[in-house]
């Protein structure tokens, strides 16, 4: 049998095998005989999907010193090919994707087929990783459902920071800005001198931002932009790390000009609520040394992809261009004096008809924005799953739902509907929904990394607390009755 040393190898033998249900491939490698295992279930989804559905290998067997190399039986051969192990080399290239706990790392945030070193010159890379509390904290639990003595344990990953730690050093920024204020472009012009004189790195910023830099001094000459929407779709493979300068709109706009995989974001704050922007530019030096030294902590926001489906399509698959929102879509009745009527399904399962102003379907990092107005629950940013809430329904039992994050739902407009909808992607991209026209969203895969100032947790609560003052209230007097 052939020596198969490089992952690659091995994947292009798959693809060119006629496979069956439990078929593998058994090769032999530093004096070990291993075995590699798919289910069709393995193959169907895409390389990224293939990848994160590995698990760690065992040995089948080891050559004795005294043993020769030789063909084995057709039966010590078949029941090889069905176990379901998995070689050492194949565990390192897993460890190297997806990392030992699983989550991934840089090459799986690329769009489509992975790209390879080659392509990615200038580019750092990095894994992201879950941190517990120490070993004997409650939150260090296992990473799959498990029996142990009859007792089920289950993951809990929410429970857990997620941390990103470089492997190679950053080279390339991105600094975005909220447009239309002075000391903005105040603070941008010293953060991209900083990071140019002090930090060394290649800088990108706007078209717009390039043109006042440069009409400021003929010094930000070395800074990069884009030309084009091609150039901007390509940003991913050159910007290791994005810093906003703004509020949360920013950090909305940063995350929509990436519509696949988005590079870790340091937001700062210089705008009115703040949820997702925790960092305070007074301390920009010492938040951006530490943040490329590392490791840091991240959250991981949840995106929704969404699809419009014309009444005119021919079938569910002819859909326009996909949208991703970080914060919510809305349907509403937008001119109309009618209420709209939606009929929701989820996964195929009907749901309700929403008689009302609307509907929301938000992530959890948009559950402090829209939703929270319209009575919905605030949720913890790294939770992952789907706000169902209501806009002022017309009745009184229409409470809001949380759905799991792997349902898909659709929102059609009846034939029978009064009137047109709309829908508005993240407050922007508003489009006209007619009757028989349907919305489609369900959880995309390529989440929006933003840096921590302290953990996931601490600055969601520190965002609740500062920014809508939750639960405040005057506390009530000691030297009152007593029981």
């Amino acid at each position: 049998m052939p020596r198969i040393s490089h992952w690659d190898a091995v994947i292009h033998i798959f693809r060119y095998l006629k496979r069956a249900p439990g078929l593998g491939i058994l090769y032999r490698s530093n004096g070990h005989l291993r075995v590699e295992a798919f289910s069709d279930a393995d193959w169907a989804g895409s390389p990224s999907d293939r990848r994160s559905t590995m698990g760690y290998c065992t040995f089948v067997r080891e050559k004795s010193p005294g043993e020769h190399g030789g063909d084995f039986d057709n039966a010590t051969m078949g029941n090889l090919v069905n176990q379901s192990a998995w070689c050492k080399e194949v565990n390192d290239q897993f460890e190297k994707h997806n990392g030992r706990n699983g989550i991934c790392s840089h090459e799986v945030l690329q769009d489509g087929e992975p790209v390879s070193d080659s392509q990615m010159i200038g580019k750092a890379s990095f894994k992201l990783s879950w941190c517990c509390k120490g070993e004997q904290s409650d939150q260090h639990k296992h990473d799959i459902v498990s029996f142990e003595r009859g007792n089920i344990t289950t993951a809990e990953r929410s429970s857990k920071q997620i941390s990103l730690r470089w492997e190679s050093d950053p080279r390339t920024v991105l600094v975005l800005t909220k447009p239309n204020s002075i000391s903005v472009r105040i603070l941008c012009a010293e953060m991209v001198r900083w990071l140019r004189e002090q930090k060394k790195l290649a800088i990108y910023v706007e078209p717009r931002v390039r043109v006042e830099l440069l009409t400021e001094s003929s010094y930000f000459n070395f800074v990069q932009t884009w030309k084009d929407e091609k150039e901007i779709s390509l940003l991913h493979t050159k910007v290791d790390l994005v810093a906003t300068l703004g509020g949360d709109g920013t950090v909305l706009w940063a995350a929509s000009m990436f519509k696949g995989p988005v590079p870790p974001i340091v937001p700062f704050s210089l705008g009115s609520l703040g949820f997702m922007t925790p960092f305070h530019t007074e301390h920009y030096r010492e938040c951006l040394d530490s943040v490329l030294k590392g490791p840091i902590s991240i959250t991981l926001r949840h995106r929704l992809q969404c699809h419009v489906i014309r009444d005119a399509a021919k079938n569910e698959y002819e859909t326009e261009e996909p949208i991703l929102v970080l914060n919510e879509v809305t349907i509403d009745r937008g001119i109309s004096s009618y209420l709209t009527n939606l009929e929701c399904y989820c996964d195929d399962s009907f749901v309700t008809s929403v008689q009302g102003d609307g509907l929301i379907l938000s992530t959890t990092s948009g559950s402090t924005a829209y939703s929270l107005a319209a009575g919905g629950s605030m949720v913890h940013p790294q939770v992952p799953g789907i706000l169902f809430t209501p806009i002022c329904p017309h009745s009184l039992s229409f409470r809001p739902l949380i759905l799991p994050e792997h349902v898909t739902l659709r929102v059609q407009i009846p034939f029978n509907s009064r009137s047109h909808a709309w829908a508005s992607f993240d407050g922007k991209d508003r489009k006209q929904l007619a009757p028989g026209d349907a919305l489609v969203c369900s959880m995309a895969p390529w989440p929006v990394p933003t840096a921590c100032l302290v953990d996931s947790t601490g600055d969601f609560l520190r965002s609740i607390h500062e920014g809508l003052h939750w639960n405040l209230r005057k506390v009530q007097s000691f030297d009152g009755p007593r029981s």
